[in-house]
């Protein structure tokens, strides 16, 4: 089996006919290889002459994310009549990198409070700063990029906002490392998305997918595999060679360069065990990250970065992994049912499992300094648990990872439907489940009864897990699956300048070789939520910006607010109010009394919420006690947590 995967992963080795006409002029519009089947980038070739392309092109760039939107975005405006292509190895079905299948958040620092957003970066770049001219870059791009992305993405009917809904509000930002200096910073957590809802799978993606095809002067090239750069005898690239689906060469010129935005390496398990001494992994996001663009950048001499830093920046993520599908699901981050546990090699337990690491980007603190999970240093994992979690809710997260925001899977809400796919393992008893798992059960057998005396005593004294987490794994049958690390994404690449130029080791430019988003990102350790996305955006337009020498002027005033919240002036009465949720809509009813909210509920629309009704208990709870409107959303259920607070913002603002 895994003989299979990595052969998957393997590419073809072939020489480069750089000067040789491989295919027609129109051949682009058939498109190219699929993932599993593209070449292996080869060494580039070094033409004493200019060669005879079979396309020509003014601006070329490899990957169809985020990044590669940007880049296309701004050389469009840059120059309306800019010949622009853009191409992209997967699908038109799967495309869309990791930024469709991320959790949607651009940071967006305020511009009056840079200074503080500056220290935080680089107490997050620990022990491993970048530039200070790469510091200045991004805390400067990030903070003036909002009026370009509302200027862009407006015309297509969506908007740049805050998390929840409505515009850009200063302290809406959640901060995953608010120990570290500068975490005081006032900035957004903002998303893209649809006009008129509070959140869309792969929001900030689509509404630049709308606007690049809105555009007639991009060109976009699906199924069409990069396989090496073209360069004279300078290393000024000219174009590269791609691939068409059938797996033949052909080769493109660009006058202005090509932006290499084609993402990582997560889903090339040999780069894993290379770079990370990975035994298994899995990527949460597009299986098209196979580290072709980083064999490319080695073969070209730029130098390399980032590969491993001191943690895996982006996380190492809780993936349950089916056969159907080549990308991981993610385990949910707030299990709705209690009676469950995840045991490592050993069969013993090894952390509290129910903390909300996902709030850190799958870290934790320990001696001093965050560390990732340690999953991958304890493998095989499994989760198991009872008939009463089976039950309880989904043991996946409905609205995150590859298979669901962009192959469209509905994890079912009793797991009943995976159950009978196979997906989960079955057993009458513990001791048949261990045999199942290929696991000691004697060994099993007393995690469990330990587990279970401790759920009953109300304490956990192994890890500290709380005591309205847990509940005896007693009632068959029993289940498990596996856990296994799942990337999000990879930091590895070239290095690159402010300019999005690709160095040299010794710091020269590649000339006409740009790089953008997540490959070569500036994330030297720490990842801060909304960082990839914002990268993405910045640099992509960097490189559009050096190559046309010069910026675009398209932006769109931002509206930034503060707004002030008053319960007590408010007049007696009950006030509804209709949301519009991710999955529906849903009426919210507050009920007021003498200056306070005496009663909440929910008066329609209620199995259209992905709440629990202890979540949402929880929820009103944290309001009336408070007696504000202003509350954190609750673990799990942050999608209804954020659309509610909006709606009580709305009902009470002065």
């Amino acid at each position: 089996m895994e003989e299979k995967k990595l052969s998957r992963r393997q590419f073809l080795k072939g020489s480069v006919a750089g000067t040789a006409s491989l295919a027609a002029a129109g051949l682009l519009a058939s498109c190219a290889a699929k993932p599993e089947d593209s070449p292996a980038p080869s060494a580039a070739p070094v033409p004493t002459v200019v060669p005879t392309f079979d396309k020509e092109v003014d601006f070329l760039i490899v990957g169809y994310g985020l990044a590669g939107e940007a880049a296309a975005l701004e050389a469009s405006d840059i120059d309306p009549n800019a010949k622009i292509c853009v191409l992209e190895k997967m699908p038109e079905t799967l495309a869309g990198g990791n930024s469709i299948a991320s959790g949607q958040t651009v940071i967006l620092p305020n511009p009056d409070d840079l200074d503080t957003f500056r220290r935080y970066l680089y107490a997050c770049s620990q022990p491993n700063p970048i530039k200070d001219e790469y510091l200045d870059y991004l805390v400067k791009e990030f903070a003036e990029q909002g009026e370009w992305i509302q200027g862009t993405v407006e015309k297509v009917d969506y908007e740049f906002g805050y998390v929840g809904g409505g515009p850009i509000n200063w302290g809406s930002l959640v901060t995953e490392f608010p120990d570290l200096d500068g975490a005081s910073f006032s900035g957004c957590s903002s998303h893209v998305r649809k006009k008129g809802t509070t959140f869309e799978n792969g929001g900030v993606w689509h509404g630049f997918d709308k606007a690049v095809r809105a555009r007639n002067n991009i060109e976009l090239c699906f199924e069409t595999a990069f396989k090496s750069l073209i360069q004279d005898e300078t290393g000024k690239v000219l174009g590269i060679v791609a691939t068409d689906k059938d797996g033949k060469e052909f080769t493109i010129g660009s006058g202005k360069g090509v932006v290499l935005a084609c993402g990582g390496y997560e889903n090339n398990l040999e780069m894993q065990r290379d770079f990370h001494g990975m035994d298994q992994v899995y990527t949460g996001g597009t299986p098209g990250d196979t580290g072709d663009a980083i064999q490319v950048l080695m073969a070209a001499g730029a130098k390399i970065w980032h590969m491993k830093n001191q943690t895996q920046s982006g996380g190492f993520w809780l993936g349950i992994k089916v056969p159907d599908f080549e990308a991981a699901f993610m385990r949910n981050f707030s299990m709705v049912g209690t009676s469950w546990i995840e045991v490592a090699a050993d069969n013993t337990r090894f952390y509290d499992e129910t903390g909300a690491y996902h709030r850190q980007h799958m870290k934790f603190k320990e001696h001093g300094h965050y560390m990732d999970l340690i999953h991958e240093r304890v493998l095989p994992v499994s989760l198991i648990f009872d008939e009463k979690t089976r039950t309880a809710g989904p043991i996946v997260t409905k609205w995150l990872s590859w298979p669901i925001t962009t192959e469209g899977y509905q994890w079912s809400d009793d797991n009943s439907v995976e159950l009978e796919k196979g997906w989960i393992i079955k057993a009458d008893t513990i001791e048949e489940l261990a045999e199942k798992l290929g696991r000691d059960p004697a060994a099993l057998k007393a995690t469990i009864d330990k587990y279970n005396a401790m759920a009953k005593a109300g304490k956990d004294t192994e890890y500290g897990r709380s005591a309205e987490k847990m509940s005896p794994i007693d009632t068959a049958p029993f289940y498990a699956v596996g856990i296994a690390p799942a990337l999000v994404g990879t930091t590895g690449g070239a290095e690159r300048n402010t300019k999005a130029q690709v160095l040299r080791w010794d710091g020269s430019v590649i000339p006409n070789l740009y790089e953008a988003g997540e490959l070569g990102s500036y994330v030297s350790n720490l990842y801060q939520n909304g960082m990839f996305l914002a990268e993405a955006i910045a640099t992509g337009r960097s490189a559009a910006d050096t190559a046309f020498g010069g910026r675009s002027s398209v932006a769109s005033p931002l509206i930034m607010k503060v707004e002030e919240y008053n319960i007590a002036d408010k007049p007696d009465g009950s006030y509804e109010q209709l949301i519009k949720g991710n999955h529906g809509e849903f009426t919210l009813k507050v009920d007021v009394a003498g200056g306070k909210i005496t009663d909440m509920s929910i008066t329609s629309g209620r199995d259209n919420m992905f709440m629990t009704d202890e979540q949402l208990s929880s929820f009103f709870n944290e309001v009336m006690s408070g007696q504000t409107v202003e509350v954190d959303a609750i673990s799990g259920a942050t999608l209804d947590s954020n659309a509610m607070t909006d709606a009580l913002k709305k009902m009470f603002v002065k």
